[in-house]
């Protein structure tokens, strides 16, 4: 058994090329999508970047003091409030809209929110009245911005899948940070710091809207956007706590970014120091976000795992490795920070599939899955964020490490108590025990599953099922009603879509699928 086991966790070869064949695929016939996302993502990395923020306090035993506190408060403050109520919006309406104006009516409000940025990034001749007032616009119109277009990219990905969600979030983040480093290298170049980054933003949105548009027009519009309006919504309670807790990690990483940067060196953008601040975190974040696409290829490539391990045992110890670096080398920050970046590139790039299965395979509606762990996520940024610039009362402070190994043991036990089997099976909370079609020895549950994600039709569905069942193809011919050469292209079709050569290997890999959706990592025959 114990053999068996360890069997299981390797990919068989028609896996592996499985893999390889999704990936170029993904290349060669969704590229949009990549892009649109990598728009976004350089969009909101640009909308985060700024001077500091100078706010008047009472700090006990010191007076009034300035305090400075990143330029991303703000901005992630607004996305998480946003996301909360859309999803309060959209459980007690169930609208969705529709228009074909509506990605349109988005990109000009994140280019308001680009512009109101610039002007208060770059004019700090501004009264202080008058840049807090802007800091405070923008911040509000990129929240509502971001959080509305997250929801569509969300659709995108409910539409295509758990694995080409996951090959378009690898192929985005090269091209992201292709684009964050060749602007960076420009602003350096220039002298001009992060100015090109925050320029390029104006024109970003449109760019993103128009490329996902045109993915999106391809799609039947009714069942693209009435997709899981009228099932019931529970609260998906793993997953906005896995967002969470992922946000609190990455907060305390930021702040304390911030802080080893000199949290006054980035009050002006024109700052020599903010400037090389800004290009070293940029290059390291870009490497360590490379380092995570291609450890995630390999992993799908060479190992079978599923959400729960990818989450739990491998994305959340990753994180957890980075901030123990962290706090066994304080003067050689460089290291640890390069995992983080590199773990929570990964654990972002799972998190996103895992929300495109739910969608898809669960038959939930992409306002749900992207606003609650959206809103948890963003929250948790902006909590961890408090929390760290509160304990480092704003400056580098000896007791570093002792917070980055706290930060440590928290990922790890939230790993320990929020891993388990029957994740999928229940779907992170989305699906009250007793109404899963993923029970143990369900064929016709798994056999859905898998049917789904492979994009299999109904009737080639119903083939597979009897094939799955030892059923010969004479005997599909009786039980469907249909001639010898249909099935044959029935089976051909589903050879193809699930790279697999013969009636025995169908067996065997909905075997394995059953393995990986079994409650409690339990190994059952596949029951016909």
């Amino acid at each position: 058994m114990k053999e068996s086991h360890v069997r299981h966790l390797f990919n068989e070869p028609g896996d592996r090329q499985r893999v390889r064949a999704g990936l170029g695929h993904a290349a060669a016939g969704h590229v949009r999508i990549a892009l649109s996302m990598a728009c976004y993502m350089v969009w909101l990395i640009a909308c985060c970047t700024g001077p500091a923020v100078e706010l008047g306090a009472a700090v006990p035993g010191r007076g009034a003091a300035t305090l400075f506190v990143p330029a991303w408060m703000g901005p992630l403050a607004c996305m998480a409030a946003a996301s909360a109520v859309i999803a309060v919006w959209f459980k007690k309406t169930r609208k969705v809209p529709s228009a074909p104006s509506w990605i349109v009516a988005l990109a000009s409000l994140m280019t308001l929110a680009s512009a109101l940025h610039l002007v208060w990034a770059l004019d700090t001749g501004l009264p202080p009245a008058a840049r807090g007032a802007l800091y405070l616009l923008s911040s509000l119109v990129m929240g509502v911005g971001c959080a509305l277009f997250r929801v569509e990219v969300d659709r995108v990905f409910g539409w295509i899948g758990t694995q080409q969600t996951l090959y378009q979030g690898m192929m985005a983040t090269v091209a992201a940070a292709a684009v964050l480093v060749a602007l960076a290298m420009a602003g350096q170049a220039a002298e001009a710091g992060d100015a090109p980054l925050l320029t390029v933003s104006l024109v970003l949105p449109f760019a993103a809207a128009m490329l996902l548009r045109a993915v999106v027009g391809g799609f039947p519009k009714a069942r693209y956007f009435g997709h899981g309006r009228d099932v019931p919504l529970p609260f998906p309670a793993k997953f906005v706590a896995t967002s969470c807790v992922q946000g609190a990690a990455a907060g305390v990483l930021f702040a304390g970014v911030f802080v080893l940067g000199g949290a006054g060196a980035g009050s002006a953008v024109g700052d020599a120091a903010a400037w090389s601040a800004s290009f070293g975190n940029t290059l390291l974040r870009s490497a360590g976000q490379l380092a995570a696409v291609g450890l995630l290829f390999a992993t799908l490539v060479f190992l079978r795992l599923d959400f729960n391990r990818l989450v739990y045992k491998v994305a959340f110890p990753f994180v957890a490795a980075g901030f123990v670096l962290l706090a066994l080398l304080p003067d050689a920050v460089v290291a640890g920070d390069a995992v983080l970046a590199a773990g929570f590139c990964y654990l972002d790039l799972v998190l996103w599939s895992l929300g495109a299965c739910l969608m898809k395979n669960m038959g939930m509606p992409a306002t749900w899955i992207a606003s609650c762990p959206g809103a948890a996520l963003f929250f948790g940024v902006v909590a961890g964020g408090g929390v760290a610039l509160a304990f480092l009362n704003g400056e580098p402070s000896p007791d570093g490490p002792l917070l980055a190994s706290c930060v440590a043991c928290f990922v790890l036990a939230t790993a320990l108590f929020l891993s388990s089997g029957s994740n999928l099976k229940y779907g992170w909370g989305t699906v009250r025990p007793g109404e899963s079609s993923l029970a143990a020895g369900d064929l016709a549950g798994v056999v859905k599953f898998v049917a789904t994600e492979r994009e299999v039709t109904q009737r080639e569905s119903e083939v597979m099922l009897l094939l799955a069942q030892g059923k010969s193809r004479r005997a599909v011919c009786e039980a469907l009603s249909v001639s010898p050469d249909t099935v044959k292209t029935h089976v051909r079709s589903i050879y193809r879509k699930l790279a697999v050569h013969s009636q025995q290997e169908l067996v065997d890999y909905l075997a394995r699928e059953r393995e990986d959706l079994a409650a409690d990592g339990s190994e059952q025959p596949l029951e016909t």
